[in-house]
């Protein structure tokens, strides 16, 4: 199992940003066509970058008859991603601007594997995540901390 941290891994691209940021200013969210007219970018540009976001949980869609309306999940800063294998990654990303006002920060862990069915630019799917309040990431440490003393031998 290898870590790497934000520096080691190409995250980000100027359009990912600039895609990221007119989402996050939208209240009802945006079609492909109406990102790529207000951006003046290739809608097949806009696809493979809203693909490559959605795997990583920064954005997602409803649908709407035949169109799809994307929207920002909200403000996050990636910290890490661990390589469990070359198939199957856990990305790691801090919610310190939660999107609604009652919500509590947070930290979310998200899991990709990689499926040979899809035809996508990316060919990695999530499989799952799991967001830990900041008022019970102790608990969550601890907890994985005792697994691994307990149940793996391994000194912590």
């Amino acid at each position: 199992m290898e870590f790497k941290t934000t520096k080691e891994v190409e995250y980000d691209t100027k359009n990912q940003k600039r895609i990221f940021e007119t989402l996050n200013e939208s209240v009802r969210g945006l079609t492909i066509h109406d990102i790529a007219k207000k951006l003046d970018l290739n809608r097949h540009t806009v696809t493979k970058l809203l693909e490559r976001m959605l795997v990583e949980k920064k954005v997602n869609y409803d649908e709407k008859g035949p169109a799809k309306i994307y929207y920002s999940v909200g403000p996050s800063k990636f910290v890490g991603r661990i390589d469990l294998s070359d198939m199957d990654k856990l990305w790691i990303d801090v919610f310190k601007q939660p999107r609604y006002e009652s919500e509590e920060e947070f930290v979310r862990i998200n899991q990709t594997k990689h499926d040979h069915l899809i035809r996508a630019s990316s060919k990695f799917k999530s499989v799952g995540a799991v967001a830990v309040k900041k008022s019970q990431l102790v608990n969550f440490v601890r907890i994985l901390r005792d697994v691994a003393r307990k149940e793996f031998g391994l000194s912590v």
